[in-house]
């Protein structure tokens, strides 16, 4: 019996030590995803994923401590748990410190009226075979009709065509929207006011309006 429990059990003392590990885990990991998230996101690359497969069986064995057991995984899994909770928890109290949203990967813009942004490319390991991805399932097939391609900060490319009106809340979450606003302003995309009505369309020759039979008495 005392067997079973050496592998399924865990002591007071391993205990404490697996809430604690997996606390400082916890927030050392989601540390790391929130500062290098959105690039590893954008382009998972082989050598990307390797570190991050390792990073992940770091985690999962440093929180289980020195023996892992049943009791310890289920431990450090309720831990995990427990703190997701608290947290949604302390976001929903009346209270402006608490409430307020914290702080996230921002969009970047990649490419602005045709005009690739390479900097940005080269930031976060992007390359234009991307580009080009998200354009063809956007329906585009020439620079000429992007207006706007932005990084969005979970690594999906989102792609505006050029012709439709861009509102400039459009750009909110997105770095330095104040001077890509300014440049889709001058290349004439950006649209402040209402959308004009589309137009009525125009009946085709040789056919005639339907209209509702009379009622019958």
């Amino acid at each position: 019996m005392r067997d079973l429990w050496y592998h399924l059990g865990i002591s007071p003392t391993a205990a404490v030590g697996v809430v604690i590990s997996t606390l400082v885990m916890y927030f050392l990991f989601g540390g790391v995803l929130r500062l290098w998230g959105q690039r590893l996101y954008s382009s998972p690359r082989s050598v990307d994923l390797a570190v991050v497969t390792v990073l992940g069986a770091i985690v999962g064995r440093s929180t289980l401590g020195h023996v892992p057991t049943l009791a310890g995984g289920l431990l450090a899994l309720g831990t995990l748990l427990l703190t997701e909770l608290a947290f949604h928890g302390l976001r929903r109290l009346p209270l402006p410190q608490l409430r307020r949203p914290a702080p996230r990967a921002r969009a970047v813009v990649l490419a602005v009226d045709g005009k690739v942004r390479t900097e940005a490319l080269h930031a976060y390991g992007l390359s234009l075979t991307e580009i080009w991805s998200a354009m063809r399932q956007a329906g585009i097939s020439h620079p000429s009709q992007v207006a706007l391609a932005v990084l969005e900060p979970r690594g999906v490319i989102s792609v505006l065509r050029a012709g439709q009106p861009i509102h400039p809340r459009a750009l909110m979450g997105v770095k330095n929207a104040h001077v890509v606003q300014e440049q889709l302003r001058e290349a004439g995309h950006l649209h402040t006011g209402p959308l004009p009505a589309p137009a009525p369309a125009s009946p085709v020759a040789g056919t005639a309006p339907v209209v509702a039979d009379p009622p019958r008495d």
